[in-house]
């Protein structure tokens, strides 16, 4: 839903571009396959369940086949789409950067805007390691290449130089305060919906989280990893 709300938004503020949105489904059996064929060896040495969900989450995206369902002629026989786009861009680093995460907020109360500030800079110091080779094996795996905006050398040296307070004000709701920085920015640009949506991760946005064991928990060892 989310993401047809995006669509219609872009549409409005840049109707002569022609979007195309790819809904893209995927069984549980295909889940299971693609991650003991393809995922499991391009997220090692990661081994967590928050690995998981994003790896397998990022991997079916980033193939891009589906369904338009905004231009319904542009699929193919039997109702499929395959994008031939070589290059996605991704948005990693703007949470990082811009307090976006739900741990930012509980940083925050209790340790105040230097709490937050430490936080902030220990997770942009280790986004390299952490997320960027993961993410880049995953889409690499399609013979696409991926770009990082939010983590253009000039936009990262740029949200360095600012303030924490300008970047993010947590005293404020949420879909308000996190990202308070990109939230004007967007609204600037004529995206006034997008700009007050709560931050809703990968993994539950696309519901992959919920499609096997839905008691574990984000930081525990994942056995579906270990098997293979």
């Amino acid at each position: 839903i989310t993401g047809l709300q995006g669509l219609e938004e872009l549409v409005r503020v840049s109707p002569s571009r022609h979007w195309n949105f790819v809904e893209v489904n995927v069984t549980l059996e295909e889940l299971r396959e693609m991650r003991a064929h393809h995922v499991s060896h391009l997220l090692y040495p990661l081994q967590t369940v928050l690995d998981d969900s994003i790896g397998c989450a990022i991997w079916f995206a980033a193939r891009g086949r589906g369904r338009v369902s905004n231009h319904p002629e542009e699929n193919q026989p039997g109702n499929s789409y395959s994008t031939p786009a070589k290059v996605l861009l991704v948005g990693m680093g703007a949470d990082e950067q811009l307090a976006g995460y739900s741990r930012h907020r509980g940083k925050f109360n209790t340790g105040g805007w230097k709490g937050l500030l430490e936080e902030v800079e220990m997770e942009v110091a280790r986004i390299s390691s952490r997320n960027l080779g993961r993410d880049d094996r995953i889409i690499s795996d399609h013979g696409r290449e991926s770009r990082f905006p939010f983590l253009d050398e000039d936009v990262v040296s740029y949200l360095s130089s600012l303030p924490i307070q300008y970047k993010a004000n947590l005293t404020l709701p949420r879909g308000v305060g996190e990202k308070l920085l990109l939230r004007v920015a967007a609204r600037e640009l004529g995206l006034s919906t997008a700009a007050v949506l709560p931050k809703r991760a990968i993994q539950f946005g696309s519901r992959i989280a919920k499609m096997e064991n839905t008691t574990e928990k984000a930081s525990d060892r994942c056995s579906r990893l270990l098997t293979h």
